[in-house]
């Protein structure tokens, strides 16, 4: 199978230790990428101060080429966020709804599973891959050391688009290792906060649609457990086109 995998960055600068970014919606898009299969560098998008709706358009639609030619789009937490930030930014709401729908979400497919959130950084961890990118380099050439996502909209705004785009190369270079290697070795592993191995079987990498036949997990002993709608009731229809006619 070959994958693109896909992310972007969003220009609004949020508060500090914000839980749900899209309460403060919308978001807007500083870049993207996807990195694909057999190929070195990954495509980029990129606009100033931000992308417009036209490029947004643009960029679906080249999203939907790269699935005609034989790709699958995989991404981490891409069906609740990227493509849903994707849709109000380009009004194509039915096209990336499409897209989320059926394309490959390793967060909802180990969410599904396990029933809780899950870091990208520590699936990557533990699957042997270099981690998110942690150091980089600002235009006056010191370097930063803690760069984050959330460190992205105000690096943008201050004309640091290099350093986003070092953090975003990194970000799907590193999503596409891991969905080969989770497709190769057919499992998912990492530790838990207290340092305990943690894996799920995968037999197959299932897209978002396929996710919601996998049985729902025990989350009795959780206050507060994400619901499986919360990741896609922002797609027309979606309980149609998961679960067909009623």
């Amino acid at each position: 199978m070959n994958f693109a995998a896909f992310d972007l960055e969003i220009t609004k600068i949020l508060p500090e230790n914000t839980y749900n970014l899209m309460d403060y919606a919308p978001l807007g898009i500083s870049c993207a990428a996807a990195a694909l299969s057999g190929r070195v560098e990954p495509i980029i998008w990129q606009g100033v101060p931000g992308m417009s709706k036209a490029q947004c358009q643009e960029m679906v639609a080249e999203l939907g080429e790269l699935v005609a030619a034989g790709y699958r789009l995989v991404t981490w937490n891409g069906c609740a966020f990227d493509f849903q930030v994707l849709a109000q930014e380009s009004g194509m709401v039915d096209e990336c709804g499409a897209l989320a729908l059926n394309h490959i979400d390793l967060m909802l497919l180990a969410t599904f599973t396990k029933g809780y959130f899950l870091g990208l950084d520590k699936v990557l961890q533990g699957a042997g891959i270099k981690g998110k990118v942690k150091q980089v380099k600002l235009k006056d050439g010191s370097i930063m050391r803690d760069m984050a996502g959330g460190k992205a909209p105000e690096l943008w705004a201050q004309g640091e688009h290099e350093a986003v785009l070092t953090y975003l190369r990194g970000d799907v270079q590193g999503l596409l290792e891991l969905a080969e290697v989770v497709q190769r070795r057919k499992r998912m592993n990492w530790k838990s906060a207290r340092g305990n191995p943690q894996n799920i079987r995968v037999p197959k990498l299932l897209t978002v649609k396929e996710c919601f036949g996998i049985p729902e997990p025990d989350v009795s002993w959780m206050s507060n457990p994400p619901r499986r709608k919360q990741f896609v009731d922002w797609i027309p229809d979606w309980k149609r086109q998961v679960f067909g006619a009623a």
